[in-house]
């Protein structure tokens, strides 16, 4: 058990991990995580968070290889750049899952995951002001209740020159169920980090990724049978897969922004944040 030294509060340690949830504030309540009902989200994380086995498991990793895999022309490496301009950096990274970094590395997630420090809600980081000088919040945004509040926390805990690195969602169907909540264009993302000069900025995932997501959707919309919606499912993968090394030309395109599958930002706080009307001289598409 944990005492918080400033209000008295009382935290949980539940399988060596602390579960520094605000009960006022959350949907999430410590009681779920006692009785083993706590958010579920790890199930979808695979690898020790996936129980099944036998041939369910084998469609499940293969399924998983198909829609996870890498997209050509996309990847931003947000650590290699923290790490070359500050070695020492501390960095915390909200909704962990299974993600592993190099570095001085602090994990959280609302659901229990390998190495995490605790289980939080990113609405209240249970860190002090200043403790970190970056974050990373990789499909994050998109799960929680309250995007600018979550992005006031990093904030919040960043140092004053401290990096920020997130990746949201554009147009995705939903995901993790009642547990998906927001979609940002990658304007709207960039005024969410209105507070950060940009350093790096762009689409993870175009078009072509998209209608793989739009697609699938489409076939799995056919039915509601579980059995059924597997076999879709897989057949939707397959016949799409193709699509993704479309991206790497559609990113040479300021349209291909219009359709971004999802957009990220990398950038490093400021003192004040950019004005609105400076902000729409930032978009990007046609």
């Amino acid at each position: 058990m944990l005492v918080c030294a400033g209000c008295g509060a009382r935290f949980p340690v539940l399988r060596g991990v602390p579960v520094l949830i605000n009960d006022e504030n959350s949907v999430f309540r410590i009681e779920d995580y006692r009785n083993d009902d706590g958010y579920g989200g790890a199930s979808a994380y695979g690898g020790s968070a996936d129980h099944t086995s036998g041939l369910k498991r084998a469609y499940r990793n293969f399924a998983r290889r198909l829609s996870e895999a890498p997209v050509p022309g996309s990847g931003f490496d947000p650590m290699a750049e923290i790490l070359r301009q500050q070695p020492d950096a501390r960095i915390l990274v909200i909704g962990a899952g299974e993600r592993r970094h190099a570095g001085n590395v602090t994990y959280t997630d609302v659901a229990f995951a390998r190495n995490i420090a605790c289980i939080c809600d990113a609405h209240d980081l249970p860190f002090e002001d200043g403790a970190f000088d970056a974050v990373l919040a990789e499909a994050v945004l998109e799960h929680v209740c309250d995007p600018q509040r979550v992005v006031a926390e990093i904030i919040r805990v960043l140092k004053p020159e401290g990096f920020v690195y997130a990746v949201t969602p554009f147009l995705q169907p939903v995901h993790m169920g009642a547990y998906d909540f927001t979609r940002f264009t990658y304007l709207g993302h960039r005024r969410l980090f209105r507070q950060f000069d940009d350093l790096g900025s762009g689409m993870v995932g175009g078009p072509g990724y998209s209608a793989i997501h739009l697609f699938r959707n489409l076939v799995l919309s056919l039915s509601d049978r579980p059995t059924i919606r597997s076999v879709l499912r897989l057949g939707a993968l397959l016949v799409t897969y193709p699509l993704r090394y479309l991206d790497p030309l559609l990113f040479r395109t300021e349209s291909s922004y219009n359709a971004a599958c999802a957009v990220y930002f990398f950038g490093r706080r400021r003192a004040t944040p950019i004005p609105d009307r400076e902000i729409i001289g930032l978009f990007r598409g046609r």
